[in-house]
């Protein structure tokens, strides 16, 4: 009985550590991976400096997931393309 329950707190931990994982803010800008782009790791990836402003909608100094797809949405759909 004692293997049965260790075997599903281990699947239980796993499925949590993947669900995890699936929320996570991938982008090259954020090299300190830290799910998040501080301006200067947005101007080191050549990402228009002028921009980071705009796109930190909760001027909190980061760039999240949600803020950079609102950013690239709004600046693709302006005509520019990055």
């Amino acid at each position: 009985m004692r293997v049965i329950v260790i075997a599903a707190a281990l699947l239980a931990g796993s499925a949590v550590a993947a669900g995890a994982a699936e929320g996570r803010f991938i982008h090259p800008a954020d090299t300190d991976k830290d799910d998040r782009i501080s301006k200067a790791e947005w101007v080191a990836h050549k990402l228009p400096e002028a921009e980071f402003a705009k796109a930190d909608k909760n001027a909190d100094g980061k760039i999240d997931g949600p803020e950079f797809v609102a950013w690239r949405t709004a600046h693709e759909a302006s005509g520019h393309k990055h």
